[in-house]
């Protein structure tokens, strides 16, 4: 195997010292260091035609930096989450770092032993996705004594987090709902934990509650998060007698399937039964009709969470950085008004 090229053998082929290597190769000049341009052009031509490679532990250790970044995503299947992912790697990249990704597949001891696995590798911060931050206290404890920085994605006492306003968009897709007219409104809730769905939940109840409709339990449908879930629990909806007017599920995948359950009794969206979503993934503009849904910003998300963990590695002593961003409701063709009731 052939030797590794190294500072020293591209500082005998430029003619130079392996000192001036070191400096313009980690770029460490800062303007105090008198190199012309032909040195530096030698030097980088040299390092091109060896292929020369930095030594990243080196580098690190030298620095007191790894430029690296750990990143807990509780799905890597849902769209949403990648969208997440999609917004950490672009800010991350911005301030030239990298990210090592891990996923719990919505497991408690998966994200149990990711969390230890982020912990035991030298990185400069952590963005937490967490599903079962409340069964973890133990790891949770173990951070914060850790001496890697961590922002939440779900809000955490005496900790930095950035999360979305989750009970704001639930508001803003009931009131569309029973603007239309409907009053029997099936409501499928698929999440890996039922505490997650509570505030959409909660919502739904309270609006139908504000409007003098009853809370029909057999209208909510608890099941799974994949899409065959979704199909599944619509089923059921259109089974009751007499079936809801419109569906809502806890995210645009369950959606997805319930979309398919509804075209299979040969009912159309949104004469027949309306359909609404939540999180306004990219798919959900492209199905057919188009989905109604509140969008999450999740690219955004994502964004904030490294400039939030950038912000407090350059500050430690900051007192917590806690951010709430606001949803938007999307009206698309696939929610209209109910044909047989009246607009509340």
């Amino acid at each position: 195997m052939p030797k590794r090229p190294t500072q020293t053998d591209v500082a005998k082929l430029a003619g130079v010292s392996r000192a001036t290597v070191s400096y313009i190769l980690t770029d460490r000049l800062n303007n105090r260091i008198p190199i012309t341009t032909e040195t530096r052009r030698k030097v980088l031509q040299a390092a091109k035609q060896l292929g020369y490679q930095p030594n990243a532990m080196a580098r690190s250790l030298r620095s007191g930096q790894s430029q690296i970044i750990g990143l807990l995503t509780p799905d890597v299947h849902n769209p949403h989450y990648l969208d997440v992912l999609d917004g950490v790697e672009q800010e991350a990249a911005e301030h030239n770092y990298h990210l090592i990704l891990v996923s719990a597949n919505l497991d408690l001891e998966n994200e149990r032993r990711c969390m230890h696995s982020l912990f035991e590798r030298r990185l400069d911060g952590l963005i937490l996705m967490s599903t079962f931050s409340d069964l973890l206290t133990t790891e949770i404890e173990v951070l914060s004594e850790h001496t890697s920085p961590a922002v939440f994605m779900i809000p955490t006492e005496c900790a930095d987090w950035v999360y979305p306003d989750v009970r704001s968009g639930a508001e803003q897709m009931m009131d569309h709902l029973l603007s239309l007219g409907h009053q029997r409104i099936g409501f499928i809730d698929g999440v890996a934990r039922s505490n997650l769905s509570q505030p959409r939940q909660k919502v739904y109840e309270e609006k139908l509650t504000s409007v003098g409709l009853p809370i029909d339990e057999q209208l909510i449908r608890h099941c799974g998060h994949t899409m065959q879930d979704g199909y599944l629990a619509a089923r059921a909806l259109l089974d009751l007698t007499p079936r809801p007017t419109a569906i809502w599920t806890i995210n645009d995948l369950l959606a997805v399937g319930a979309l398919r359950a509804i075209y299979e009794r040969c009912l159309h969206v949104p004469q027949d039964v309306a359909l609404a979503g939540f999180d306004d993934i990219a798919l959900a503009s492209q199905l057919y009709p188009p989905l109604t849904t509140v969008h999450m910003p999740a690219k955004e998300m994502g964004c904030r969470a490294v400039q939030i963990l950038f912000h407090r590695i350059e500050n430690p002593q900051l007192e917590p950085m806690q951010e709430m961003l606001s949803l938007d409701l999307i009206i698309r063709q696939s929610t209209v008004p109910n044909p047989g009731g009246e607009s509340i």
